[in-house]
């Protein structure tokens, strides 16, 4: 990565490795999704993807982890069409980053797309998207998570008594079990009966094993170490119960179970077939009071 148009520092830093796999994905004939943004992401940064992903420790970083980063991508793909269905026409993502979901999918009439991140990651997001139109209403609100996000919200038209479709995308490593609760706990007091809410939950003893340590080191040059900086979870309740706890009622897809169904192998790092893996959980869960 270079400084480019304009560097982005910290977390959303991740957020480019992960344009990097969408854009990869995108590449492919037998594509998950197509997300035609993200090379124009990695361009203005001053990344070049193939560079990166296709030699070197790149290459073997893409290998170690797989499809997981596709698999991930079309989980919460095929979450929002079932919200959708669902009747939920008030969509929320946390800490977007470079999502260009509002730009790529479907939407029914009259959804209404919030988007919240750090003002510098947004600033670039925003600068490189200009001219493009979204699928949907799209409000980007400019918020720290761990200061009064919700009030934000509130002004910018978000009502807490229809149902919305939550993603908690790439976000729950880097919050304390603490930060994590009372993430959840804003969520929830802002959630009507019907919401539903998707999670990534990873915890670092599900990634402290073998297979993942090979994983973290035929990563690209500085990224295990940026994201071992920023690790924060310690978690170890089962994300469905810790969700239950908040009034949720969860629905978690095994990795194995999603890359069956779409035809991909299971990353090594999360293969229970391989010895010394861990675990990764992708969860949908519905507010019934």
């Amino acid at each position: 990565m270079t400084d480019g148009h304009k560097r982005l520092a910290g977390v959303s830093s991740t957020a480019l490795v992960v344009a990097i796999a969408r854009a990869a994905e995108s590449d492919r004939p037998d594509r998950l999704f197509e997300d035609s943004l993200a090379r124009r992401f990695l361009d203005a940064a001053g990344v070049d993807q193939q560079a990166i992903w296709t030699t070197g420790q790149g290459e073997l970083f893409a290998e170690a982890m797989g499809d997981y980063f596709a698999l991930r991508t079309r989980y919460f793909d095929d979450y929002f069409t079932q919200a959708g269905a669902a009747g939920c026409r008030q969509v929320v993502v946390l800490a977007a980053g470079l999502d260009t979901r509002a730009f790529r999918l479907d939407w029914p009439a009259g959804v209404r797309l919030f988007e919240l991140d750090q003002p510098e990651v947004l600033a670039f997001k925003e600068d490189v998207l200009r001219g493009e139109v979204p699928c949907c209403t799209r409000e980007v609100i400019a918020a720290d998570l761990r200061e009064d996000w919700p009030s934000l919200l509130v002004k910018r038209g978000f009502r807490a008594d229809e149902p919305t479709a939550w993603l908690v995308e790439g976000l729950l490593v880097y919050l304390t079990e603490r930060d994590a609760d009372h993430l959840l706990d804003r969520i929830s007091a802002l959630s009507a009966p019907g919401s539903r809410l998707s999670v990534e939950h990873v915890t670092r003893s599900m990634v402290n094993t073998d297979q993942a340590e090979e994983a973290a080191a035929a990563a690209p040059e500085g990224v295990m170490n940026l994201l071992s900086s920023l690790w924060k979870n310690e978690m170890t309740r089962p994300p469905a119960d810790w969700l239950a706890a908040h009034g949720w009622s969860a629905e978690e897809e095994p990795l194995t179970h999603l890359a069956q169904r779409h035809s991909r192998p299971v990353p090594p790092a999360f293969d229970p077939a391989l010895p010394g893996t861990g675990r990764v959980g992708l969860l949908t869960a519905v507010r019934s009071s």
